[in-house]
């Protein structure tokens, strides 16, 4: 029993130093990049570079008039603070103007963007490790230590969270209306309680990229130049087999770590191994990871629509 607490103890830790969040900084980055299997090191330019292309188009969708009616919404919280009626009202006025003209121009809209950020988990560890680390979570649960369990799973993340936070278009709008009206009867108290609120209603939604998804992907274009070169050399025979057998590393990865199914894994595995067996033996030829390059962007996009969303 004693060996069997000990090892569980081992594998949160495990998981602990081989799970990294950063979101930029220097020091995290530094730390990730000296951890990093060759296999990732090889595509770890072209992953940033797809991070950053994500997140811009993330931006883009962040709504100038919602930021703005943001800020005033807190300049309004400050005036009530000081009982200054008039600046209160006007904060709140700009609030409303700067919302009646989102809703005109996008009556489609629910929530408009705000904010954009973006979280990196990298998990630095072997498939074997993965599985072993889901066993004994499973084994926790069944043993009711929920918590131990938790910390577990907490680790098992290997992925990019583009994290949108957005304002409830109708609601807040409704909201600001009816706290101008308290502002007006001189009920500061309650408008500012009421602004609290209304702040409390911002929407999280949060779109899941997994990182060994997106290394499959990068590392499939790279022996997609491969495979169609004729007369490989030994060298780059060896480098093309290397870069198939980190895809399929990656892809089990992925799956030990459950982003998607088992009967999508089974597909993935069946289209890399057609690859390999086409440009085993110095074969080339063009268009033969085609399948796979597709296979994997519908998942990818099939994963990135699963959002997250909470208030608050």
């Amino acid at each position: 029993m004693k060996e069997r607490k000990k090892f569980r103890q081992t594998m949160i830790c495990l998981l602990a130093a081989g799970a990294m969040l950063f979101t930029g900084t220097a020091m995290a980055q530094a730390g990730a990049d000296k951890t990093k299997s060759a296999a990732t090191a090889k595509v770890s330019k072209e992953v940033k570079s797809k991070t950053r292309e994500a997140a811009t188009k993330k931006r883009a969708t962040v709504i100038k008039e919602a930021v703005t009616a943001l800020a005033q919404t807190k300049k309004a919280i400050e005036a009530l603070d000081k009982k200054d009626k008039q600046k209160a009202l006007d904060a709140l006025a700009v609030v409303s103007g700067k919302l009646d003209i989102v809703i005109a121009r996008e009556p489609d809209m629910a929530n408009a963007p705000i904010d954009v950020r973006v979280e990196t988990y990298d998990l630095i560890s072997s498939v074997d490790t993965i599985k072993k680390a889901v066993k004994t979570a499973k084994d926790l649960l069944d043993d009711g230590e929920v918590q131990q369990a938790r910390e577990i799973l907490m680790g098992l993340t290997s992925e990019i969270d583009l994290v949108v936070t957005s304002l409830p278009l109708a609601s807040y709008s409704q909201g600001i209306k009816a706290v101008a009206k308290l502002v007006d009867e001189g009920k500061y108290q309650e408008a500012k309680a009421s602004l609290y609120d209304l702040l409390s209603t911002l929407v999280i939604t949060k779109n899941v990229i997994p990182l060994p998804i997106l290394r499959a992907e990068e590392m499939l274009k790279k022996a997609e130049t491969l495979a169609a070169q004729k007369n490989r050399t030994k060298e780059q025979n060896k480098e093309l087999a290397s870069l198939l057998a980190d895809t399929r590393t990656q892809l089990e990865m992925a799956e030990a770590l459950g982003y998607g199914n088992k009967n999508e894994y089974k597909t993935f595995y069946k289209q890399l191994k057609e690859i390999e067996k086409k440009t085993e033996g110095g074969k080339f030829g063009k268009g033969y990871t085609e399948k796979l390059k597709n296979s994997l962007k519908k998942f990818k996009e099939k994963i990135f629509g699963i959002l997250h969303k909470e208030h608050i």
